[in-house]
């Protein structure tokens, strides 16, 4: 039912040439350095951003001078020939960080760095906002996929790890050229650990083809994470990565939550995947979706590899608890071949497909291919791919290590 709309992007993808020569050396040029950038000498430990006070001229990244735009302060970044060995932090202050502020979107990520906001939670006029867009090249030419079809605020490639916390990535105002473009607040081609933040943020309602994040073969791990977008909230597929790349490849998405909101919502499908995906999901709320997880993204890479998919005390570890109530089509909607969704001890929409009123599943149920309803649909054409639903499994005993007695003497004969 959402494929047509699914493949629309990727329709003329071919398998594409490596990404090396696309990143290597021209992404910090390319995407709107601001002047030259005198490389720092001594190990470079913080970066300090002001939207409303720095100066992207004048500021020397210092608490008390700091720059205006986090394009500034990646391109220092990029530039530094000492790296704390404790790795940099880019600290935002409050405020937008919009193309009026100076940024130049996308901006480009390719060294290893954390970036955090300040005054998380008090929304996108009260915290640090990463405000824009731009048209994702990089991407758009891995997949050999027109020019002009793919747009993001912030992108991460290899070999670069990001931390992310405590702010927004979205964009306020987004026009697209044609209404087969897609946009995506985040693209993950290398690492990404993202805590308490919020991508997709200040996006439209309308368009389907406004997203949250795209995961192209890159790692994203989120603890506590707001994730929202018209279509999408999480799309990952496989594409070509150099074999010099750090990565495997596999794009993996882990979500997990331990403080704050933990929330996907979008119209379309919450999880999308090409079947590749590894899945890892434990304490999610799926909210205002078609689907909470499908594997119906159009891949770029034809594989018969399938992902791990674990919504609960599966391969990946997770324990469960996630909640998948209120899809309009169905919670899990599985379409490939040989997909093992295992998704135990979660909250369904109950008195479907032999949940309880309270949403729970007394016993192990394993759905196969035909299976139809609100909490899990498998087509009749996945051969091979089961979601396994339920409770949590019983502990496994301890074996005791104590001794259960002390054996007889044995006398000896005189």
């Amino acid at each position: 039912m959402y494929r047509v709309w699914l493949s629309r992007l990727f329709l003329t993808a071919v398998a594409a040439s490596a990404l090396a020569g696309i990143v290597g050396g021209t992404a910090c040029t390319r995407w709107g350095q601001p002047g030259p950038i005198t490389p720092t000498l001594a190990p470079l430990v913080s970066i300090y951003v002001s939207a409303n006070t720095g100066s992207d001229t004048s500021g020397n990244g210092s608490v008390t001078n700091p720059y205006k735009s986090l394009t500034k302060a990646v391109a220092v970044l990029v530039a530094a020939k000492s790296i704390s060995p404790n790795g940099v932090t880019i600290n935002l202050a409050t405020g937008d960080y919009d193309a009026a502020n100076g940024e130049k979107f996308p901006i480009v990520v390719p060294r290893s760095v954390s970036i955090s906001g300040t005054n998380y939670g008090a929304g996108v006029k009260g915290g640090s906002f990463i405000d824009g867009f731009g048209e994702d090249t990089i991407f758009e030419r891995i997949v050999h996929t027109a020019r002009h079809s793919v747009y993001t605020t912030l992108e991460v490639v290899p070999p670069a790890s990001v931390n992310f916390g405590a702010a927004y990535v979205g964009a306020s105002k987004v026009k697209l050229p044609n209404s087969r473009a897609l946009y995506a607040s985040v693209d993950v081609i290398g690492m990404l650990s993202g805590s308490t933040a919020n991508f997709g943020a200040g996006i439209a309602s309308g368009a389907r083809n406004l997203n949250g994040m795209l995961v192209a073969s890159g790692t994203l791990s989120c603890d506590s994470c707001q994730i929202r977008g018209n279509g999408f909230g999480i799309g990952a597929l496989t594409v070509p990565l150099p074999t010099s790349s750090p990565f495997s490849g596999v794009p993996s998405i882990t979500l997990t939550h331990s403080r704050g909101d933990s929330t996907i919502g979008a119209q379309v499908a919450d999880i999308l995947t090409d079947g590749s995906a590894n899945v890892n999901v434990s304490g999610e709320t799926f909210a205002r979706q078609g689907c909470a997880y499908t594997d119906s993204f159009a891949p770029v890479v034809p594989s018969t590899i399938r992902g791990g998919i674990d919504f609960g005390y599966g391969v990946a570890g997770s324990t469960g608890g996630n909640d998948f109530i209120g899809a309009r089509t169905t919670e899990i909607l599985v379409t490939r071949r040989n997909e093992t969704v295992s998704a135990l001890d979660d909250t369904w929409n109950p008195n479907q497909q032999r949940a309880n009123r309270n949403g729970k599943y007394a016993r192990k149920i394993p759905f196969g291919s035909g299976a139809t309803g609100k909490n899990v649909t498998i087509v009749h054409s996945a051969v091979g791919s089961t979601v396994t639903v339920g409770p949590a499994p019983a502990p496994t005993p301890t074996p005791s290590t104590t001794p259960s007695g002390s054996p007889n003497p044995t006398s000896t004969p005189t």
